[in-house]
């Protein structure tokens, strides 16, 4: 009969102490994957407004209210009024969508990202 001198292998203990961690950040990422989707969304609604021709004779409530209408669609509810500035120049428009998205993990821990999305249209 022949006995293995060495045993090589990975022991009960062991596979839990390495699984813990990775499924603590899988499951951290696939919380927070939902608000980067969304962040994405919000970044092609400010750049889809690089395609209207007539933005500079707009007002401020009027591409406000064409942003909202875009994100609706989206079913974008974490920007708010107050997120969004709008700065119009002679030359230019610029649009800036600051927010915050909180996800919640467990218990009474969250997870806060910030966003910032910004577009100069000419």
């Amino acid at each position: 009969m022949h006995r293995a001198k060495n045993q090589a292998g990975l022991t009960a203990i062991g596979l839990i102490l390495i699984l813990i961690p990775v499924g603590l950040a899988v499951y951290i990422i696939l919380k927070a994957a939902p608000a980067y989707i969304e962040a994405f969304s919000v970044g092609d609604v400010v750049n889809s407004l690089k395609k209207e021709l007539d933005l500079k004779e707009k007002s401020r409530e009027e591409i406000y209210t064409m942003i909202k209408k875009r994100l609706d669609v989206n079913n974008i509810s974490s920007v708010d009024k107050d997120d969004i500035k709008i700065q119009k120049t002679v030359n230019d428009v610029t649009v800036t969508i600051d927010y915050e998205a909180r996800v919640p993990l467990f218990w009474n821990v969250a997870l806060a990202l910030s966003f910032h999305k910004r577009a100069v249209m000419r």
